[in-house]
């Protein structure tokens, strides 16, 4: 296990240091390590989106993908935090067109882009997961994820990089299952307890990973109405140390903001 540990460390040094190399991220990097604060983060995604225009490049639209994510994941509401989720997928496609097979696949062959997805390598696992993340949360937002195609496509996405790593970004593949199944209706696959296995699977994988609990309590603790389950989860989100994950620290201290309001919140 430590080996394991160890290699992976490595190699997420070694993608630090290439993404340091690439033109706009040393520009950037100054505000994108204080993106806690809005304004700063703002500029940060200024300073990619002018790298992209003199030189375009996966690294940079995955990024941004990522960016503008977060931007309406921590500081948007209403109309902005929706437009926000939009852009961030809009810029993951963008990455992912990066693969020529990608770019056939769903611009010229006209294919979803969970079909077009297969066949990505795992250097890819970034723009699949924020673009499927992205039109996730959009998509919650707009009620999109009550409409069988787009769901399914969406799914098939992230089913694909559970495929090629499970473990991807603390769990994620598994994290944003647990999500789908709670949140989509049965015609689109919706499942309770196929939503709990994954929660607990990204758990499992990430256990000081803040936001699995806080989407646990959100969307599966809610809809099976176990206020138990709900306040346990957040509680611990409460009470976990941000700083363990010091590359998520940022966005660990979103989780428990989230945690705190939703606490706040009548549970129904």
């Amino acid at each position: 296990m430590k080996k394991t540990i160890l290699a992976a460390a490595g190699l997420a040094m070694a993608v630090s240091v290439t993404l340091w190399a690439q033109p706009g991220f040393d520009e950037a990097k100054p505000y994108w390590d204080n993106r806690g604060d809005k304004a700063s983060l703002k500029q940060a995604i200024a300073a990619y989106e002018k790298a992209y225009q003199e030189n375009p490049s996966y690294e940079l639209a995955e990024r941004l993908s990522y960016a503008w994510y977060f931007q309406a994941d921590a500081f948007e509401e209403g109309k902005q935090k929706s437009a926000g989720y939009y852009t961030g997928y809009e810029w993951g496609l963008k990455a992912l067109c990066f693969d020529p097979g990608f770019k056939q696949r769903y611009e010229v062959d006209k294919k979803g882009m969970g079909d077009a997805t297969s066949g990505l390598s795992l250097e890819f696992a970034g723009g699949i997961f924020w673009t499927a993340t992205s039109y996730g949360k959009w998509g919650k937002m707009r009620n999109i994820l009550k409409q069988l195609g787009p769901a399914k496509q969406a799914r098939k996405m992230i089913i694909y990089l559970h495929s090629l790593d499970r473990n991807y970004y603390y769990g994620g593949p598994a994290r944003w299952l647990g999500t789908y199944y709670a949140v989509a209706p049965g015609i689109a696959g919706g499942d309770m307890e196929k939503s709990k296995k994954h929660y607990e699977e990204a758990m499992a994988a990430a256990p000081g990973y803040l936001a699995t609990k806080v989407l646990m309590a959100e969307n599966y603790a809610a809809k099976v109405k176990d206020k138990a389950l709900h306040d346990k989860l957040l509680d611990e989100v409460l009470a976990g140390d941000p700083d363990a994950l010091p590359e998520v620290a940022i966005e660990q201290r979103v989780e428990q903001d989230k945690a705190r309001r939703m606490k706040a919140e009548k549970f129904e």
